[in-house]
């Protein structure tokens, strides 16, 4: 069996959640020709049909339902990562204000050696002359 196409079962998750292909596709910003070309791979791919048409709407088989608890679970998890991932990468953001004098004097010294140790921050010093610090 040849790799599975991310994309087809992204159109094929979208289609079972929503049934419809048109539905799908506004969601996409693609055509309906092209879900249905995604669809029609997948199913030639697998061997079997994931969906019936029933009353202009489409309902998944019971090979699509295994498919889709699957594509569900996995497009979960991805978000999942994604979501920490970026909550990391923010956690590592900081912004300092200061005055200039202290940011030269006290804070450049020691920031500089922080950032040595913890390569992973990414620290911003805000160092405005007149500018109130709270």
């Amino acid at each position: 069996m040849r790799d599975i196409n991310i994309k087809a079962i992204e159109y094929f998750e979208s289609v079972a959640r929503l049934g419809s292909v048109t539905k799908s596709a506004e969601e996409l910003g693609v055509s309906p020709s092209a879900v249905s070309q995604q669809i029609r791979h997948l199913e030639t791919q697998f061997g079997v049909k994931l969906f019936r048409r029933e009353k202009r709407r489409l309902t998944l088989t019971q090979d699509g339902e295994i498919l889709f608890q699957t594509a569900a679970q996995a497009f979960g998890a991805l978000r999942n990562v994604r979501s920490a991932i970026t909550r990391q990468r923010d956690l590592r953001n900081l912004i300092i204000r200061v005055s200039p004098s202290f940011g030269v004097r006290w804070l450049g010294p020691r920031i500089a050696g922080f950032l040595a140790d913890n390569a992973e921050w990414n620290i911003r010093i805000d160092a405005r002359a007149g500018k109130t610090v709270a």
